[in-house]
């Protein structure tokens, strides 16, 4: 069967659990940024690859080698960037893998490609390889490769994110809320993902108890979920509600979703359409920037917050239902750490049971004092 690669996005961590949730078991981690994975054919790993939220790249491997050569390297990019016999050609290389190795000389590979008669244009690109935007408004081959120690992978980039696609769910929509609408929509589809895997069953109901402008349900939605949020805001509640509308309607999706205002302690199964199958949220996390002397105190709110929703949520989940939850964590110099898993060991006498622990999944904006813990629980 076809093997594949995929480049990590910015939390590798999350892009290796991402994959294993929707390319099941096929998936093997080659370093810190590839993965690799097995599928039927292209197209197969297309839409694999158009599911995923935490990916960047996908990439058909072509050759391996447990020991290579520089000869026969060269030989065999060149062998590639002729097979389709161009008589032009625009090409670049990327290198993944161990950084201590010498870049690919471009000259060499454009004069053997000359002495074939083909003109070649080198696009000057990253070492990880170039831009979604140049790959996807420029007709420009790439080849990967992919060293460790003395093994060798070569393959040729399939497709990127779409960008475009990207911005349009993030930037377009009618509703924007700066804080109640941090959470990337990226990061929101690799936690949906998390939550139904390769293919929902029909019917599968998502819900976002604290769904502010509406992210992880318009992911999931576009997953195939039906989708229920609510919000303690009026207005956040409202404004979901008007964004997800317009994002079916702008991207053809049916309209199988309902926002309410309500305490997330106070939702009865009276609010929904039926037990839920699965909770993907991000809760409120405490001040963005807090004081040192602060955090204790907000540590202590958060933690009767969660705990509240967790107890009333066992009477809104299906048994084996999912849930996916941001924690906060506060790491400062010279202060102990502030995190909720001394709160989460709790949880298991409510029949919660940890399938993604604390500090699998970490991920944080550049400066950012509160950090995310991204925690996954089965319920029974």
């Amino acid at each position: 069967m076809p093997q594949y690669l995929l480049q990590a996005g910015n939390t590798p961590s999350l892009s290796r659990y991402e994959a294993a949730a929707v390319m099941g078991d096929s998936v093997e981690k080659l370093n810190e940024r590839t993965l690799l994975f097995t599928a039927p054919d292209d197209q197969a790993a297309k839409s694999l690859f158009q599911l995923l939220g935490a990916s960047i790249r996908l990439v058909r491997l072509e050759r391996e080698w447990q020991t290579y050569t520089e000869s026969k390297l060269e030989a065999a990019l060149v062998e590639l960037l002729t097979r389709e016999n161009p008589a032009k050609l625009q090409f670049t290389v990327a290198q993944w893998g161990d950084r201590d190795t010498t870049r690919i000389s471009q000259g060499a590979l454009k004069a053997v490609l000359a002495e074939k008669g083909i003109k070649s244009r080198f696009i000057e690109g990253a070492r990880d390889g170039l831009s979604a935007a140049v790959l996807l408004n420029q007709e420009v081959m790439e080849l990967v490769v992919v060293q460790q120690g003395k093994k060798m992978l070569l393959g040729t980039t399939l497709v990127v994110q779409d960008i475009d696609h990207w911005t349009a769910k993030d930037r377009g929509k009618p509703y924007a809320d700066r804080k109640k609408g941090m959470l990337p929509p990226k990061i929101a589809r690799a936690m949906v993902n998390l939550a139904l895997g390769n293919t929902p069953k029909p019917g599968v109901i998502v819900y976002d108890p604290f769904c502010g402008t509406g992210t992880v349900l318009m992911e999931a939605l576009e997953r195939g979920a039906h989708v229920v949020g609510s919000d303690l805001a009026h207005e956040a509640a409202v404004g979901a509600q008007t964004n997800l509308a317009w994002f079916a309607d702008r991207f053809h999706l049916p309209a199988q979703f309902q926002v309410f205002q309500s305490e997330v302690t106070h939702v009865t199964l009276n609010h929904l359409p039926g037990k839920i199958d699965a909770i993907v949220t991000e809760p409120f996390l405490g001040k963005p920037q807090p004081k040192p002397n602060e955090l204790p105190g907000m540590f202590r709110g958060l933690e009767k917050l969660y705990l509240g929703a967790f107890h009333q949520w066992r009477s809104l989940l299906r048994p084996g239902a999912t849930v996916v939850v941001i924690f906060p964590r506060v790491e400062l110099p010279n202060r102990p750490v502030f995190d909720c898993q001394n709160f989460v060991d709790r949880l298991a006498t409510y029949g919660y049971t940890r399938q993604i622990d604390f500090g699998q999944i970490r991920y944080h904006r550049p400066q950012a004092i509160v950090q995310r813990d991204i925690v996954m629980f089965q319920y029974q």
